[in-house]
C-alpha cells in the first residue's frame, strides 16, 4: 500500500501526494476550480552513514507538490498531513546508507483556474488521521461544498480530483518550475465503506484511478460535493489496487476539535433521543437542538434562521398514498415549504406503516431552489407528511441526520371518535385577545388558527379554533379585530370577497374540496363593542348536519352577548335600569318605607348556598358584563359615600 501523495524532489526515492481548493460565498459549480496545486519549499539534508558522517545540505528548493481543496471563501484549505509535513527516510545510494531529511520551510497554494498563488500556513494537523488544515490570506475564494459521508452506500458514483505526477502530466508543452498543471478528474464508484475497530467508517474504497500526487484532493459525490479526502491506493507487486479516501465526516470532527466550525455552511446536526409529542400523537428522533414552534395539534415545525427547516403536518384524506402525493405536489402548499417539483419517490415502510419516500425541489424562481425530502405515512383516514427543506448545500452537509430523522417517524391516529351524532350545544367562556366575549364548547381541543382568510381586512388581533378531542375535521373558528374602522359586519363581509347569503347579509357559506374530502364552511361577522368578530364552522359535508345546531347556538350566544354589551345595548340597559330605579323610589316613597330598611331586608335574603351553587355552575352563570368597561357619567355631587362602606368609592362595586 502506498500513499498517492505529493511528488517529492529527485533526491527522494519516496513519492507522496497532494490536496485541493475552495472559492466564493457560494460553492463553485465546478469543484475543479476549488482544487489547488500545493508546492512545498524547504531544505533537504542527506547524511551518508560511512565510517565518518558526511552531511550534504541543499539550499531552499521545491521539495514536493500535492493536491488540496478550499472549503471556505475565507481561505481554509484541506489536504493530507503527509503532503505538507517533512520527511525522514533511509535510502541506499551506491551501496551506502543515506538518511534523507526534508524540512518544509514554506508552502504555496496555487489555483490553476486563474493562476493565483498564495502563501499558506498550517492551522492544524493530525498525522494519525492524515489531515492538515491550511489557511491563505485571501477572501471570496472559490470553494467546494461539503457533503455527508455517513449518507454514502456502496455502488454510488464518485469522482476524484487532483494533480497526479505533478507537472509531468503536462506532456503537450515545455515544463518549467512555474508550470501549473491542470487538475485531473477520475471517475468510479464506491466499492465499500471500510470500518475501523469501533465500527465507524474509516475509509471510502473506490475504483476511481488514484495516482501519486492525487493525495489531499477531493473525493466527490455525483452532485459535486466533497464526501472524502483522497489518501492512498493499494499496490501488490505490479498490480494496482483500489484507492481510499478519508470520510469527510471524520474531517468535520477534526475541524470541530480545532474550533474551525466557521468553515461549515450550516451548524452541524446530531440526532438526539426519541421524543414523544403526546398531544400530537407523533414520535421521532429529532436533531438534538429541535424545538417545536407550532401551537397546532396537527403540525410540528422547526425553522431556525439560515438552517434546514423540519415540518410534520397531519392531514385528513382517504386517498391512496400515490393519489395523495400527486395532489400534494400539484395543489395548495399544505406544508408551507413551497410546491414540490421534479419529485421522485418510492414505496416503503416507516414506523410500521406503509409510506412513500420522496425527494424534489421547491417550485421557486431562484437559481438554487430549496431541496425537499419527504415521507408520507398512511394512517388510514389520515396522512402524516414529514419533510425537511433547505438550500442544497445545507441539506447535503447534514443529510444522514435528516434522513434518519425521517426514518424514525411514528404516528398514531387522531381521528379516534369521529362525529356521528348531533353535538351538544353547551358553551363556556374562553379568552380571545381583547375581545369582550368568546365562547367555545367545553372539553374541545383549542389552538390558534384563523377562519377563512379575509383579504379586505387587516390581520386579526387574535384567532382561535376548537375541535372535538377525537375529530379534528370538525371545528369552530373565530377571529377578532379590536377596531372595525367604522365597518358594519355586512361591509366587512363584502370587503372579504366571501360569497354572502342573500337572506342574511353578514353570513357566508361555501364548499371546499381538500385531498379527497369536501368541507362545508359557514360563517358570520358580528359587531362586538368597537370591534368585529368572525365566527366560522367547518366540517366535512357528511358531518355538517351534526354540527349545525351547535353552530347556531354558538353564533346566537356570542352575537347576543356582543349586542347586549355594545355601547348602544349598554346605554339602553342603563336607561331601563334607571327607569326601574326611579319607579322603585316612587313606590317606596308612596308607601312611606325608609330606603335603608328596604336595603337591609333585601340583603338578608341572600343565601350563601345559592351563591356557591351559582359559582360552581360556571358555564351556566351569566358572564361578567362588558358594560362596566364603558365610561361613566361623572357624578355631580363628587364621590359617593355609603353608610355600609369604609369610605368613598369612585366606581361600581366589585361583583362577588
Amino acid at each position: 500500500m502506498i500513499a498517492s501523495s505529493c511528488r517529492r524532489a529527485a533526491t527522494l526515492v519516496l513519492a507522496l501526494a497532494a490536496c485541493a481548493r475552495p472559492a466564493s460565498s457560494q460553492a463553485v459549480a465546478q469543484p475543479s476550480h476549488a482544487t489547488v496545486f500545493i508546492r512545498m519549499f524547504g531544505i533537504v539534508r542527506a547524511e551518508y552513514q560511512r565510517a565518518w558522517k558526511e552531511t550534504i545540505e541543499s539550499p531552499e528548493i521545491e521539495v514536493a507538490t500535492g493536491s488540496g481543496f478550499v472549503v471556505s471563501p475565507a481561505g481554509y484549505v484541506i489536504t493530507n498531513h503527509h503532503v505538507v509535513s517533512g520527511e525522514d527516510v533511509m535510502v541506499e545510494r551506491h551501496g551506502v546508507p543515506v538518511r534523507v531529511r526534508v524540512e518544509v520551510k514554506r508552502i504555496e497554494v496555487a489555483f490553476p483556474s486563474d493562476g493565483t498563488r498564495l502563501e499558506a500556513r498550517v492551522e492544524a494537523s493530525d498525522p494519525d488521521l492524515d489531515i492538515a488544515i491550511l489557511s491563505v490570506s485571501g477572501s471570496d475564494l472559490p470553494f467546494a461544498a461539503l457533503g455527508d459521508s455517513d449518507a454514502l452506500s456502496a455502488g454510488q458514483a464518485v469522482k476524484a480530483i487532483g494533480f497526479p505526477f505533478g507537472r509531468a502530466v503536462e506532456v503537450g508543452e515545455p515544463v518549467t518550475a512555474d508550470t501549473l498543471p491542470q487538475p485531473t478528474i477520475s471517475r468510479g464508484t464506491i466499492g465499500a465503506l471500510r470500518a475501523g475497530s469501533e465500527g465507524d467508517a474509516r475509509y471510502i474504497q473506490t475504483d476511481a484511478p488514484i495516482y501519486p500526487g492525487s493525495s489531499g484532493g477531493p473525493m466527490l459525490d455525483e452532485h459535486g460535493r466533497v464526501i472524502g479526502v483522497v489518501r492512498m491506493r493499494l499496490e501488490q507487486r505490479a498490480t494496482v489496487g483500489p484507492g481510499f479516501g478519508i470520510p469527510i465526516n471524520r474531517v468535520k470532527d477534526f475541524l470541530e476539535a480545532n474550533s474551525l466550525e466557521r468553515v461549515f455552511p450550516a451548524p452541524r446536526l446530531r440526532l438526539g433521543a426519541l421524543q414523544s409529542f403526546d398531544w400530537k400523537r407523533i414520535r421521532f428522533r429529532a436533531p438534538d437542538t429541535f424545538d417545536d414552534s407550532s401551537p397546532s395539534r396537527l403540525r410540528l415545525e422547526w425553522a431556525p434562521p439560515q438552517e434546514v427547516s423540519l415540518v410534520v403536518q397531519r392531514l385528513a384524506s382517504p386517498l391512496a398514498l400515490s393519489d395523495f402525493e400527486s395532489r400534494l405536489r400539484a395543489g395548495p402548499d399544505f406544508l408551507g415549504l413551497g410546491r414540490i417539483s421534479g419529485a421522485d419517490s418510492h414505496e416503503g415502510r416507516i414506523g410500521g406503516r406503509p409510506a412513500l419516500i420522496g425527494v424534489g425541489y421547491a417550485d421557486t424562481s431562484t437559481n438554487l431552489p430549496p431541496e425537499i425530502s419527504y415521507v408520507i405515512l398512511d394512517v388510514g383516514k389520515e396522512k402524516v407528511v414529514a419533510a425537511y427543506a433547505g438550500s442544497p448545500d445545507q441539506v447535503a452537509f447534514n443529510r444522514s441526520v435528516l434522513d434518519r430523522w425521517l426514518a424514525s417517524l411514528e404516528a398514531d391516529a387522531l381521528l379516534t371518535a369521529e362525529v356521528r351524532a348531533p353535538l351538544p350545544t353547551a358553551l363556556e367562556r374562553v379568552a380571545l385577545g381583547s375581545a369582550p366575549v368568546m365562547m367555545m364548547p367545553p372539553g374541545w381541543s383549542r389552538e390558534p388558527a384563523a377562519p377563512s382568510p379575509c383579504r379586505g381586512l387587516p390581520s386579526p388581533e387574535a384567532v382561535l379554533q376548537a375541535s372535538p378531542e377525537g375529530d379534528f375535521t370538525v371545528s369552530l373558528r373565530a377571529a377578532w379585530w379590536p377596531a372595525s374602522r367604522g365597518q358594519s359586519p355586512e361591509q366587512a363581509l363584502a370587503a372579504c370577497g366571501l360569497p354572502r347569503d342573500a337572506e342574511r347579509p353578514a353570513t357566508y357559506a361555501l364548499r371546499s374540496a381538500r385531498l379527497g374530502v369536501t368541507y362545508a364552511i359557514e360563517g358570520v361577522f358580528v359587531a362586538a363593542g368597537e370591534g368585529l368578530l368572525q365566527l366560522e364552522m367547518m366540517a366535512p359535508v357528511a358531518k355538517e348536519p351534526y354540527v349545525r345546531d351547535l353552530f347556531a347556538a354558538w353564533t346566537r350566544a356570542v352575537a347576543g352577548y356582543a349586542t347586549a354589551n355594545s355601547p348602544a345595548g349598554c346605554r339602553a340597559a342603563a336607561s331601563t335600569a334607571a327607569s326601574s330605579r326611579a319607579s322603585r323610589r316612587r313606590r317606596i316613597s308612596s308607601e312611606g318605607i325608609a330606603p335603608d330598611v328596604v336595603f337591609r331586608k333585601n340583603r338578608s335574603k341572600a343565601s350563601p348556598s345559592r351563591v356557591e351553587m351559582s359559582i360552581s355552575r360556571g358555564e351556566r352563570s351569566r358572564p361578567a358584563s362588558a358594560c362596566s368597561r364603558l365610561p361613566r357619567k361623572p357624578s355631580r355631587s363628587g364621590p359617593r359615600t355609603s353608610r355600609y362602606s369604609d369610605g368613598p368609592t369612585s366606581g361600581p362595586p366589585s361583583s362577588a
